[in-house]
């Protein structure tokens, strides 16, 4: 027989509880707590704080009456496990109390995090072979002052590589300036990396230093710079040739030293066939290169990965922290991860903020691919791109009108058609999901 622990001043509700356990299960008349009983507390007549003493001997299932959010939270965040409505539903005690079961059996395969030695010659973790070549040619890279191309796509650490190189270089304690070439928009590019004097342009009320200045005996690093706008990229090409430049608006040249590192995602050789990257910008940028490996291709690195995100977000857990269990492990590494490390960092991120105990369970991976990854997101605008540019093309050469119109049109068309289906025609669930305001959804379903 498990032993069930109710902490309540109510009468009724041990009536209540004790009606609908199952086999097996019975109600103590003892409030005797250890870690093999089952602790069930009531939050309409304990004290809530109570819960946040009992939850470090055992797991803690609130029970209230109350239909408003605020006993839910205030159980949730003083450290109970779940969180039950009166009446009790058998099959939602049951369902918790398996959970909790089955937590208990995973919990015997615990292992401890352990802290990682640092790694000074090398900014990303891991031991396999293939990070290891990648350490060594950073180590080699960092000692030619050329400019370096960071291949590998969305999420596998290009950045933490560019400071590494930069880090470990005669540069290092220099300025090391990221500027995301896709985030900055193309009218401000240009006056972010060369800068301006003051009247230039509108809005232009004093000079400003530009990008490549403030980088001056250090490093600038171009990230995703496969996204640089064609009439940029000329310009990046002269200061690559010189080291010179001149701000918007000023007829003075300015002479700096910096090492340029840049990172794409792309393949830049293809955007040079389409005629979508210069070919010479090209090959001033990979004087010499480094390739960064999916995740999925070295999976060993996950444990020492995961023990590193770990021990840099532990101090955020709403309990101690003591380990993982090796479901959760297993469960990781059988995972493709599509957004790479940074899809793994952000995991373990969130399964340190949602765990219910003081070990990292597969409880906390019930998401786990259930999202598009960014990587996947980018595949997405891809294909869409291959739709909507060829139907461009098209029209463009039937001389057609209000081609944003039309396409919107049918766009919004194959949406709504989609959603509604998926809604049985409920217009206001399918307006929550997609955001929009249901009269928005309405008026556009007249056209």
């Amino acid at each position: 027989m498990r032993k069930i622990v109710l902490l309540t001043k109510d009468n009724s509700l041990k009536k209540e509880l004790s009606d609908i356990l199952p086999a097996g299960f019975k109600l103590s008349a003892s409030t005797s707590i250890d870690k093999n009983a089952f602790v069930f507390f009531d939050l309409d007549t304990m004290r809530p704080g109570d819960i946040k003493e009992l939850r470090d001997k055992t797991l803690i299932i609130a029970i209230t009456r109350q239909k408003i959010t605020g006993p839910v939270m205030e159980a949730t965040t003083f450290g109970a496990y779940e969180v039950m409505h009166r009446p009790l539903s058998r099959n939602v005690v049951l369902q918790t109390l398996q959970e909790i079961e089955d937590l208990s059996s995973e919990t015997k395969n615990i292992i401890p995090v352990t802290s990682l030695p640092p790694t000074p010659t090398c900014a990303i973790v891991g031991h396999s072979p293939i990070i290891m070549d990648v350490c060594k040619k950073i180590s080699r890279l960092a000692q030619v002052d050329t400019p370096v191309l960071v291949t590998g796509e969305t999420g596998t650490g290009k950045e933490l590589v560019a400071e590494a190189i930069a880090q470990l270089s005669s540069r290092f304690g220099k300025p090391f300036v990221v500027v995301n070439c896709a985030a900055v928009p193309e009218t401000l590019l240009e006056s972010e990396l060369f800068g301006f004097e003051k009247g230039s342009f509108t809005g232009a009320v004093s000079a400003k230093e530009g990008i490549l200045k403030i980088a001056d005996e250090g490093c600038v690093f171009l990230d995703e710079v496969g996204e640089l706008p064609l009439s940029l990229q000329a310009k990046l090409l002269r200061f690559l040739q010189t080291q010179t430049f001149y701000p918007l608006g000023s007829t003075k040249e300015i002479q700096v030293n910096v090492r340029v590192i840049s990172a794409t995602n792309r393949d830049l050789s293809v955007m040079v066939k389409e005629g979508r990257f210069r070919e010479d910008l090209y090959h001033r940028l990979r004087v010499t290169t480094i390739h960064i490996p999916p995740l999925q291709d070295h999976k060993e690195d996950i444990l020492p990965l995961v023990h590193f995100f770990i021990n840099r977000y532990r101090h955020t857990a709403p309990r101690p922290l003591k380990g993982f269990t090796k479901p959760f492990l297993k469960k990781l590494i059988s995972y493709d991860w599509p957004g790479n490390i940074r899809e793994l960092e952000n995991i373990i991120r969130s399964s340190i903020a949602l765990s219910k105990t003081n070990y990292l369970t597969t409880y906390e991976l019930k998401e786990l691919g259930r999202y598009p990854s960014v990587a996947e997101k980018t595949g997405f605008s891809e294909n869409l791109a291959s739709i909507l540019i060829p139907f461009m093309k098209e029209a463009l050469e039937r001389k057609d009108k209000n081609l944003y119109e039309k396409i919107h049109n049918e766009v919004d068309k194959s949406i709504f058609d989609y959603i509604l289906s998926y809604t049985n025609e409920n217009q206001s669930e399918a307006a929550r999901i997609l955001g929009i305001n249901r009269l928005t959804l309405r008026k556009k379903l007249k056209y």
